[in-house]
């Protein structure tokens, strides 16, 4: 199969890590106030959700790639891959001058959204 026709696979799980990109590098005044929640924050909550669909997505991508025999190691490096793009986004946060900064609490959530991507991945997978 031509590189070309692959990369559709990968289409979704690249643009949503664009999508990740601008909304976590934005300034920090660019972004709309979270409502308050006493047990869970809101801002938790949503980098759970971004990078649990992250890695999903990318589950995904490789599920359908012929070239890719989707194994446990090939889900273990995928997970890393994103948990990895989570901690790295947050690195990106602090280092650049929009009023963002590094924390290890949404590097967490980042890494609490890929254990539920790929909970849905597993539950998707039986029906």
């Amino acid at each position: 199969m031509q590189n070309w026709v692959r990369t559709r696979y990968y289409a979704p799980a690249l643009g949503w890590a664009v999508v990740i990109l601008i909304g976590t590098l934005l300034p920090a005044n660019a972004l709309p106030p979270a409502p308050e929640w006493d047990f869970l924050t809101f801002d938790s909550l949503v980098h759970a959700i971004i990078f649990g669909t992250q890695l999903f997505l990318l589950l995904w991508a490789l599920h359908k790639d012929p070239s890719v025999t989707l194994s446990s190691l090939t889900i273990f490096l995928a997970f890393l891959a994103v948990v990895s793009f989570g901690v790295g986004t947050e690195f990106l946060q602090g280092a650049m001058p929009f009023g963002r900064v590094t924390s290890p609490v949404d590097a967490i959530s980042n890494a609490v959204g890929g254990v539920f991507g790929l909970a849905f991945w597993g539950l998707s997978r039986r029906f």
